[in-house]
């Protein structure tokens, strides 16, 4: 089962990342391969940045960790400022329409 976990608020972090490791947890007790990535738009891209309090680094080794160019756009943020293993999608709601598509189902906290 493929998944695409979506934030977009700043807030909603731990319980985003909470999401992600219960899922992973899950998988792996099912030795299941599926896909899981994360979209991050909106306030939330700050947490994808380096420096910041939430450690994406490791996450994206496992999960495929995307990030809105119109967001970062939006706030003058620079792909050079995001941690290492993310990615930079066009957009991010044609992202979520083009997964959901393709059969990922949607989480969002």
């Amino acid at each position: 089962m493929n998944v695409i976990f979506h934030i977009d608020e700043t807030a909603k972090w731990p319980v985003l990342l909470s999401n992600v490791q219960h899922f992973q947890e899950w998988l792996a007790a099912q030795s299941d391969n599926s896909t899981l990535e994360i979209l991050i738009n909106g306030e939330a891209v700050t947490g994808a940045l380096s420096g910041s309090d939430i450690d994406l680094g490791l996450l994206a080794r496992s999960v495929n960790v995307v990030v809105c160019a119109n967001s970062m756009h939006q706030r003058n943020l620079k792909q050079t400022q995001l941690q290492g293993g993310i990615d930079v999608v066009p957009s991010g709601v044609v992202e979520l329409a083009q997964r959901q598509h393709h059969g990922f189902a949607y989480i969002k906290p």
